[in-house]
C-alpha cells in the first residue's frame, strides 16, 4: 500500500509541476535575423490556442471566447531566442565569421579600398562594427541572455494577436484629393441653384 501512496504521490506532483495536465499555449517566432545593414528586420512573434489554433493573446488561463473550445492552458516563462538559438551570440557575426565583431565587409577598416580609393564602407557607415550588435557580439533579440521572456513574447505578439473588430494602426496615406474635388463641385453646384429673391 505504501508504494501505491508514493506512485500516486510523485504522479500528482509530476501533474503540479507540468500545470495539471494543461496543455501549453503555442508560441511561434517568424522570419530571421538581420545579418547586414540592408536586411530588413522581419522578425515576429505569432502566438496561438493549443487546442482550436485560433491567435490568442499570451497569459490566457482559457480560451473563453471560443466557446467550442473553452479549455484551461499554461505559458512558459522564457522561451528560447529564435535568433542564435540559444547561444547569445549574435547571428551576423556568427553568419559573417565576425569572431571579434568587426565588420564583415571592411574586415574592421570602416573603408573599403580599391582602384586607388577609399570609400566609406556601406554596411558598418565606417563605425568598423557589426551593424546589428554594435560590436558586443550579444544577440540582438535576447540581448545575449540566451531566451526571451513570456513579457517581451507578449509584447511583440500583441499586433498578431489583435482582432479585426479592434482600431487599425493610423493610415499614413493623404486624403484622396480626387473626393475633395467631387464635394467641392457638389457645393458649387448647390450654391447655383439657389432660387434668387424677386426684386421689388
Amino acid at each position: 500500500m505504501k508504494l501505491k501512496h508514493v506512485a500516486v504521490l510523485l504522479a500528482t506532483l509530476a501533474l503540479a509541476a507540468c500545470g495539471g495536465g494543461k496543455q501549453e499555449g503555442i508560441v511561434t517566432f517568424v522570419g530571421f535575423a538581420p545579418v547586414t545593414a540592408n536586411d530588413k528586420d522581419v522578425r515576429g512573434v505569432q502566438t496561438f490556442c493549443p487546442n482550436c489554433k485560433e491567435p490568442l493573446a499570451i497569459d490566457t488561463a482559457r480560451h473563453k471566447e471560443n466557446k467550442k473550445c473553452n479549455i484551461d492552458m499554461v505559458w512558459a516563462k522564457d522561451y528560447r531566442c529564435p535568433s542564435c538559438q540559444g547561444s547569445g551570440i549574435c547571428a551576423a557575426c556568427t553568419q559573417m565569421e565576425q569572431t571579434k565583431g568587426e565588420c564583415y565587409n571592411c574586415k574592421g577598416e570602416g573603408v573599403l579600398i580599391y582602384a586607388g580609393k577609399s570609400p566609406t564602407c556601406p554596411n558598418c557607415k565606417g563605425n568598423k562594427v557589426c551593424p546589428i550588435c554594435k560590436g558586443t557580439r550579444k544577440c540582438d533579440q535576447c540581448n545575449g541572455d540566451k531566451v526571451i521572456t513570456k513579457e517581451v513574447v507578449k509584447a511583440k505578439a500583441a499586433k498578431f494577436v489583435r482582432k479585426d473588430g479592434d482600431l487599425p494602426e493610423s493610415d499614413p496615406r493623404p486624403p484622396d484629393k480626387g473626393a475633395e474635388k467631387k464635394d467641392e463641385k457638389k457645393d458649387e453646384g448647390d450654391k447655383k441653384e439657389e432660387p434668387k429673391e424677386e426684386k421689388k
